[in-house]
């Protein structure tokens, strides 16, 4: 039986949904670290009993987990895809770019769905148009950041595999 690092498509693929999983936090750190602090010098620390940090960390963890993990399922479903297409005959993978998109779209839509329901077409279509709009605009961000680690974990990992495909 091949194990993952001998399938270069699979090992792309769960490099992608770790990428998915750990972007939200990554971009999180970023924007409180290099963010503007407009506390004007006051702050305010709870104080909690021994062991609710832990709990409450664990507890926010599991549920971010399990918010993204159908998008970083569908990440690594067609990241292998596109990475065996590519290792196979040649294609690129570009058009996961736009697949990324309509996920983003698509979750948009679901999280609006009980509004769109209840609602007449006229009073939700600039709900659609801006969460739709915005969501598309950052899956394809994401699609391009899952793009880019899959060629250079390919490239890194593998040489060149589109000259050793043919």
């Amino acid at each position: 039986m091949a194990r993952p690092y001998d399938r270069p498509a699979t090992l792309v693929a769960v490099v992608n949904f770790v990428v998915v999983q750990l972007l939200p936090i990554v971009v999180m750190w970023l924007l409180t670290t290099l963010g503007t602090n407009h506390s004007l010098g006051t702050s305010v620390v709870g104080r909690l009993p021994a062991g609710e940090h832990y709990a409450r960390l664990v507890t926010n963890i599991a549920y971010y987990v399990m918010m993204l993990a159908p998008f970083a399922m569908a990440a690594a479903c067609r990241t292998f895809v596109h990475a065996k297409r590519w290792l196979e005959c040649g294609a690129l993978g570009w058009i996961g770019i736009p697949e990324a998109g309509l996920c983003g779209f698509a979750g948009a839509v679901v999280v609006l769905l009980p509004g769109l329901l209840t609602h007449s077409p006229v009073q939700s279509l600039p709900y659609v148009v801006a969460y739709g709009g915005l969501t598309f605009l950052i899956g394809l961000g994401v699609g391009v950041v899952l793009w880019c680690t899959a060629v250079l974990t390919l490239y890194i990992l593998f040489g060149c595999p589109k000259a050793r495909a043919t």
